[in-house]
């Protein structure tokens, strides 16, 4: 499969996963899961910045109409997360590494790396969405909380389903 329609098949996956499944989950207050930031995390490094943002625009816009509550919430924080992303494989990665990154993962970045690499960009991610919802100072130490508690909630969630899906090797047939 060409990279254009394989991108395109994992944004409807996503976007389908997250309004159909996660969506409906009722963790508590301070847990929100959401998967389809992992479409922005496994978006490859090679691409212009400006494919990126495009893609990260529409996977957050999906999100916001798809799902019942505040319009642009969604898109904002997946902007961020998208114009951020590379700037933190800069910080994480080496330059060795840049050079030969294709798809962000534990296998091109190493466990620790591609750990410190996906809890800065929930981090990023979840402040900004949580941060535009409350919209309070007063409610700070609960937003920190709850951003907090849905990163490991996030975190678990992409790195099984990145070990599950996506960081498989290829059949050699022997």
């Amino acid at each position: 499969m060409n990279r254009p329609l394989y991108y395109l098949w994992l944004f409807i996956l996503f976007c389908l996963l997250q309004t159909f499944v996660f969506e409906r989950m009722q963790l508590g207050p301070f847990l929100y899961p959401c998967i389809y930031i992992l479409f922005i995390i496994l978006f490859p490094f090679g691409y212009k910045i400006v494919y990126l943002l495009l893609w990260s625009f529409a996977i957050g816009l999906c999100i916001d109409l798809l799902n019942v509550g505040i319009l642009g919430l969604h898109t904002s924080a997946c902007l961020f997360l998208g114009l951020t992303r590379q700037s933190i494989l800069k910080l994480v990665a080496t330059k060795e590494d840049l050079g030969q990154l294709t798809i962000p993962g534990w296998r091109t970045l190493g466990l620790q790396r591609y750990l410190t690499f996906l809890v800065i960009a929930l981090l990023v991610h979840h402040g900004v969405l949580f941060g535009l919802e409350t919209f309070r100072l007063s409610y700070f130490p609960l937003t920190l909380l709850r951003i907090i508690c849905s990163t490991l909630l996030n975190g678990l969630l992409i790195t099984l389903t990145q070990a599950a899906f996506f960081n498989r090797k290829p059949y050699s047939g022997n």
